[in-house]
């Protein structure tokens, strides 16, 4: 077997202030401090932590209340990162009412979600709990994304007050309801698919460590392999929006999960790069746990001794800082080694270390409760609550789309109207002129349809708008425009179709027109025919090309009629 290779701390990296460019403005200076913060970047943590503070500092100086709130939140993220808890609450504190002043509503959330796990990590389940709460609340009407974030972060509350197997199933059911696609989901709800999913492996991991010890391994396996299907959703996800955070949490938790399936030499390379991104990154909360993972790998190799000490060293680096559950991780690896290297008494140490640790966690989460009233069944009420608002907005959205695709469509015909036309257009015409792309524009228009209507009344004449109407849509592509323009006129956009072609479209358009059985379908005995006025860009504007369209359909008319004239270039 593959051995693994000895723990080794990994030096922190110089440099870590964040020294003012003398010749910065201040408004560049913000800029600049703003890139470093930002928490999908690559700096080292204890950097991107000083460069938000200093970003606030700099936006509050310059009344720019957006980025002060932003960087508020940003600080907040590197602090959890750091495993600096308390000092993250009291940031949240100093930090929300900037959020609020600004209006930020996707950065009050994002608040909210930091201050329910670093107040669950800290053992503080009643911030915890409130923060989760509120969130839930607020993400209601916020859709699918943020709803899958609050659901991540009620789940870590009830993982951390001892209750995994809800935890789970709640991550279970907010990524059924909200789709669980790896390349398939759309580019909003990455982020929020990356962290349910993360969080479920970890959720089950959570689990698995309880039924280590115990006699029942179809369970153990079981929840395994669906922290291993999550983990791999996770992988597949991060491959989509790398993100330097996230490939340390993904890698560390899918390399914990083989390691306990058996798999040490696949878990081996998966948790050392995640533990070196980690120490690299200055993410000192991710390298402590992932080093309790080591200790834990160290003694399935055969390695206790290297494991203990360790466990030992990682347990003198997190002194009063060490989050409670990583705390009890790690005395129950040291634990298992020295069980393995036959000193009872220090693995009782180790055992009763942890044990204290666990009932100090429950006591927390029992008061918790008695303060807040929270019980199982009022957070599900809460969480029911929340979800039907979710859904209501959701109702709410849909009406409000039917109603707006109503208002650009032509009752008679069921195609675009004018309006359809300009918003269509708009999307069209940017894309052609800025790819230099050909499109063509055609009016077409029925000839002498007042004769139709006044020969055998409007009933008929609308009868014969419908079928044209039909006629041209099934001759169109799926992305060409048609709308009714007005009265028997009718307007053909053809994106990606130059001269020739239009012309080509347009003929075969009129033929098919003249040679429709309007007698017998419609029941008109005045012939129809269509003429047709063509441009085609340049230029880019809409009502150039309806203005030249309409001099070209104008011609058409006076040479005769039942023609397709182009507008000069």
């Amino acid at each position: 077997m593959r051995r693994y290779p000895a723990y080794r701390r990994l030096a922190e990296p110089p440099g870590l202030s964040v020294p003012q460019e003398a010749s910065s403005s201040p408004a560049a200076e913000l800029e600049r401090c703003l890139a470093l913060a930002a928490p999908a970047g690559s700096a080292h943590a204890d950097v991107a932590l000083s460069a938000a503070r200093q970003a606030r500092a700099l936006a509050l100086a310059l009344g720019r209340d957006t980025e002060a709130g932003r960087a508020g939140v940003w600080a907040c993220a590197h602090l959890l990162r750091l495993g600096r808890y308390e000092e993250l609450l009291q940031e949240a504190a100093v930090g929300r009412p900037l959020v609020a002043r600004a209006g930020l509503e996707a950065e009050l959330r994002e608040l909210l979600r930091l201050l329910s796990l670093a107040g669950s990590e800290a053992g503080n389940f009643e911030v915890a709990l409130k923060a989760a709460q509120e969130l839930v609340a607020l993400s209601a009407e916020a859709g699918d994304d943020a709803a899958l974030t609050a659901a991540l972060a009620l789940a870590v509350c009830y993982e951390r007050m001892g209750d995994s197997w809800q935890a789970m199933r709640l991550l279970e059911e907010a990524l059924r309801d909200h789709g669980q696609a790896g390349a398939e989901a759309p580019e909003s709800v990455l982020l929020p698919l990356l962290m349910a999913s993360n969080g479920l492996c970890a959720t089950a991991l959570g689990i698995a460590h309880r039924l280590l010890d115990l006699d029942d391994a179809a369970e153990l396996q079981a929840v395994l392999g669906l922290a291993r299907l999550a983990g791999e959703r996770a992988s597949e996800l991060l491959a989509r929006m790398p993100d330097p955070v996230y490939r340390v949490a993904v890698m560390g938790n899918l390399g914990e999960v083989l390691m306990y399936q058996g798999d040490l030499a696949a878990a081996a390379p998966l948790v050392q790069g995640a533990y070196e991104h980690a120490r690299r990154l200055g993410l000192r909360a991710y390298a402590w746990r992932i080093q309790a993972t080591l200790g834990a790998l160290q003694v399935a190799q055969g390695e206790a001794l290297a494991a203990l000490h360790s466990m030992r060293e990682l347990v003198a680096e997190m002194g009063t800082q060490a989050p409670p559950q990583t705390l009890v991780r790690t005395h129950h690896v040291a634990y298992r080694a020295c069980s393995a290297l036959g000193r009872c008494d220090d693995a009782l140490g180790h055992f009763e270390a942890a044990e204290r640790i666990e009932r100090r966690r429950t006591m927390a989460q029992l008061r918790a409760q008695s303060t807040l009233f929270v019980t199982r069944t009022e957070a599900q009420r809460a969480q029911w609550q929340a979800e039907q608002a979710r859904r209501e907005a959701q109702e709410q959205r849909e009406r409000a789309a039917a109603a707006a695709e109503h208002a650009e469509r032509d009752p008679l015909t069921g195609l675009g109207n004018r309006r359809h036309l300009q918003t269509r257009c708009a999307e069209l015409l940017r894309a052609a002129r800025r790819q230099q792309r050909p499109l063509a524009l055609a009016l077409l228009d029925l000839d002498r349809f007042k004769d139709v209507n006044d020969t055998h009344g409007h009933a008929v004449g609308d009868a014969v708008l419908v079928a044209l109407a039909q006629l041209l849509r099934e001759s169109m592509r799926t992305d060409d425009v048609l709308v009714r323009h007005g009265g028997e006129e009718f307007v053909l956009v053809l994106p990606g179709l130059a001269t020739e072609a239009a012309v080509e479209v347009c003929e075969r358009l009129r033929e098919r027109v003249a040679a429709f059985p309007w007698q017998r379908d419609c029941g008109t005995s005045v012939p129809v025919t269509a003429s047709l006025g063509l441009a085609t860009a340049p230029a880019y504007e809409l009502e150039t090309l309806l203005a030249r369209a309409d001099e070209a359909l104008y011609r058409a008319k006076s040479a005769g009629r039942n023609r397709v004239l182009l507008a000069p270039a």
